[in-house]
């Protein structure tokens, strides 16, 4: 059996508490496995992990540089990482927490949103020629704005179909092309 055979299962179960730095992670599988893990077989996961869409980068750890003030270069120990919230359950929080006082919180809601709504879109695209006319970021502002200038009754039936479309749930990515089309209509 290889020696990385179940490396993406610990790194899924690690970023499920928090979001991790490449460094964070290596030595916490480090401890985990209690085996000599390389950077490459780390990289590897890493990699398929991001190209299934099951994890992605969300910020860069700059204490790895230890107080130095001119940084010359970027060091892959940095990237921080973290699971990408699929579920509708999730989703919705996700969308809640876009109301939240804490401006972080709403920051950091707001860009995992948008990484699924990304994800989202390219998988309309690699169905059949889905074109838009506006900009992503655009696009997913847009309807957030719509949602939240609804009634409350009308808002929260919006905010769940807006979640399931997210989510990996049967019939999101139609629903959410539904909903794309409803939004581009709307200009």
């Amino acid at each position: 059996m290889p020696k990385n055979y179940n490396m993406k299962e610990i790194i899924i179960e690690l970023l499920g508490a928090r979001e991790l730095s490449k460094k964070e992670l290596l030595e916490n599988i480090r401890k985990k496995s209690e085996r000599s893990t390389s950077d490459k077989t780390l990289n590897e996961s890493l990699m398929v992990l991001l190209k299934e869409k099951k994890i992605y980068i969300t910020n860069y750890d700059f204490s790895i540089y230890n107080g130095v003030k001119r940084i010359q270069s970027i060091k892959p120990e940095g990237i921080v990482f973290g699971l990408m919230k699929t579920d509708f359950v999730e989703i919705e929080t996700l969308i809640k927490l876009l109301e939240n006082d804490d401006v972080d919180v709403v920051r950091n809601a707001s860009s995992k949103l948008k990484k699924n709504f990304r994800n989202k879109i390219d998988d309309l695209r690699s169905r059949h020629s889905f074109e838009m006319e506006e900009d992503i970021d655009t696009l997913f502002n847009k309807t957030i704005f719509y949602i939240y200038s609804q009634t409350e009754d009308q808002k929260r039936i919006l905010i769940n179909k807006f979640a399931w479309s997210l989510s990996n749930e049967e019939g999101s990515v139609d629903l959410f092309e539904d909903i794309l089309n409803y939004m581009e209509a709307q200009s």
